[in-house]
């Protein structure tokens, strides 16, 4: 159309100036000047409109506007589909980009690993859901915001290079985590963000080393008893055949009673292992919902005895608190625990033994805390190790058998000790 336009006009233009010097004529030259006149001002206002046009292409590609529709009169029919055309382009390319990017915030926000993406200013922009359980830090925005956490977990976090790994070993609302920590690095609208990927391995470390144990275990416990076995019934085999003799005098009654001996000793051994191998099996828990405050309270009715003179002190918070877990080996664990405690404790007198149960980011933590002497340091990176104890009495697996219960629960179970006391911590998911 603007074409056509410029060529009409030059065309009247050539008409003009031939009249002009052809003939004397005015009338006919005045209206072709005006002819003139009203072209160039058509042809203003198409240009006009087409550089307005333009700008408010530009415009709206600039700030993204793509509901923007040219229908102007002024235009070329082919120049409004061009740019109506490049403006659904636009609008398609950004549609795929937001479902793209909706898609993957999706993603990243609802897989179980937990994800961070930070700034070079360390401001976070983005923080999954299974970052923020992690933490326990809801409004978590900023790097430093990690420091309440462990004061020195920023810097480590941020030494860690790009597309490298570490294991970290720091704590988290309490409990000692061992986190494997891998970093990548992305351009984000001409910024670059390292986003974080973290694992706590502390549970998968457990379970695994619980699961070693009892592998140990069985393998021990099956050897002994295919050695006690045929020994027991030797020695068993032996007593019957001196009392068939007919005279064994003093030396033979010796000898009839110390094999009696080892057969008897040798029966009792295996039916220890065997009690103790069936004990280590965890059955499945038959977990249900139920108050923890009434279960606590239970507890320490059943150890009234244990605890005569033992101050024994019950928070639940908040009061109505439940708990998903099998209620028989919840008690189990409590009885344990409680009478470790009592036992750390000592001396009758002066003990306390405080039962606290909390809500922790979804979280149920059971803390039971003692004001006794503590674990000697010696022994403290030992104490789940089946079979060791430091009392003259004990058998060494009630804690190992804790561990058992709680990793059949999804929980854990966590020891701080010091001079003042010690703290057992059970960890329901």
């Amino acid at each position: 159309m603007t074409v056509f336009q410029v060529v009409l006009l030059a065309c009247t233009m050539a008409a003009l100036v031939s009249i002009l010097l052809k003939t004397s004529y005015i009338a006919v030259p005045i209206l072709l000047l005006l002819v003139v006149v009203l072209q160039v001002v058509v042809l203003v206002r198409s240009v006009q409109a087409h550089v307005q046009a333009l700008e408010e292409f530009f415009a709206a590609v600039n700030y993204e506007d793509f509901t923007r529709r040219f229908v102007e009169d002024d235009l070329d029919a082919e120049l409004k589909d061009a740019f109506n055309k490049v403006i659904e382009r636009f609008q398609d390319a950004r549609a795929d980009r937001d479902m793209q990017a909706g898609y993957l915030d999706t993603v990243i926000r609802h897989v179980p690993v937990p994800f961070m993406a930070a700034r070079d200013d360390g401001k976070l922009s983005l923080v999954n859901a299974p970052a923020r359980r992690l933490t326990g830090l809801p409004g978590l925005a900023h790097m430093e915001d990690l420091r309440v956490l462990d004061d020195t977990l920023p810097e480590r976090l941020a030494a860690i290079g790009p597309g490298k790994q570490r294991l970290l070993q720091t704590s988290i609302r309490g409990l000692p985590a061992e986190l494997r920590v891998s970093v990548s690095q992305i351009r984000m609208r001409g910024a670059i963000e390292r986003l974080y990927s973290i694992e706590n391995l502390s549970g998968e470390l457990s379970a695994r080393e619980s699961s070693a144990w009892r592998n140990l275990i069985r393998v021990l416990t099956h050897e002994i008893m295919n050695t006690l076995t045929p020994i027991t019934s030797l020695a068993q085999t032996t007593v019957d055949m001196l009392d068939d003799s007919v005279e064994l005098g003093s030396e033979g009654a010796d000898i009839r009673e110390a094999v009696a001996t080892i057969g008897r000793r040798g029966e009792g051994l295996i039916r220890f292992i065997a009690g103790y191998r069936e004990m280590l099996k965890v059955p499945e828990p038959k977990a249900e919902n139920f108050a923890i405050r009434p279960a606590l309270e239970a507890v320490a009715a059943l150890l009234q005895s244990t605890l005569a003179n033992t101050e024994l002190n019950i928070t639940v918070t908040p009061a109505t608190l439940e708990v998903y877990a099998d209620r028989h080996l919840f008690d189990q664990v409590l009885i344990n625990l409680v009478k470790n405690a009592a036992e750390s404790i000592g001396a009758p007198g002066g003990g306390e033994i405080r039962l606290a149960a909390r809500l922790d980011y979804g979280r149920v933590l059971i803390d039971v805390t003692d004001n006794g002497g503590g674990i000697a340091a010696e022994d403290f990176d030992q104490v789940f190790i089946p079979f060791f104890t430091t009392k003259r009495e004990g058998s060494g697996i009630g804690l190992s058998f804790c561990r058992e219960i709680m990793a059949a629960h999804g929980g854990e179970i966590t020891l701080d000790s010091s001079r003042d006391g010690t703290t057992a911590r059970l960890v329901f998911p």
